[in-house]
């Protein structure tokens, strides 16, 4: 499986054609799906020129999982706001609480693993890093099919973890 980290990906050079400025990849933008997280878009900016940036198809990149840059399909244009009004950006759930279904909070969002084997990608699973104090706690990879809510505050899971 063709697995790669939202913090790998995030900042990493993006190559557009007929285009010299620096661009970067600085956002992905992500849909709820029947049992996943979609990933359908992503924010490119390139430096002072398009400050503000430009949303475009995960299918316009080439060179992912590569450890030099990716590359935009030419003649793609980029639109100004994202294509679904229900979207969320992956960057506004770091560090964001998680609980259980009983309320208990097992810990914050430090990363998520996305599947870029097809498009759209798939957000695979939400990597968590334990807060409190039971010394048995380790950092978890949570399916995003276990997750019930999102809300302003926190996450919440469908389960129970012991």
């Amino acid at each position: 499986m063709e697995t790669i980290l939202y913090s790998d990906m995030i900042r990493k050079p993006v190559e557009k054609p007929n285009q010299r400025a620096n661009s970067k990849l600085v956002e992905i933008v992500a849909h709820r799906g029947d049992k996943h997280w979609y990933a359908n878009e992503v924010k490119i900016e390139s430096g002072i020129i398009d400050k503000e940036g430009a949303y475009y198809p995960v299918s316009t990149l080439e060179g992912i999982g590569d450890d030099t840059t990716f590359m935009l399909k030419p003649k793609e244009r980029g639109r100004l706001k994202p294509k679904k009004p229900d979207s969320f950006f992956l960057s506004g759930l770091m560090k964001k609480k998680v609980v259980d279904k009983s309320g208990e909070e097992i810990g914050r969002i430090y990363d998520f693993e996305l599947y870029v084997g097809r498009s759209p990608w798939i957000v695979w699973k939400i990597l968590i890093n334990p807060t409190g104090l039971k010394p048995t706690k380790k950092r978890l990879r949570i399916p995003t099919q276990d997750v019930s809510k999102i809300s302003s505050d926190k996450v919440t899971l469908k389960t129970e973890l012991p």
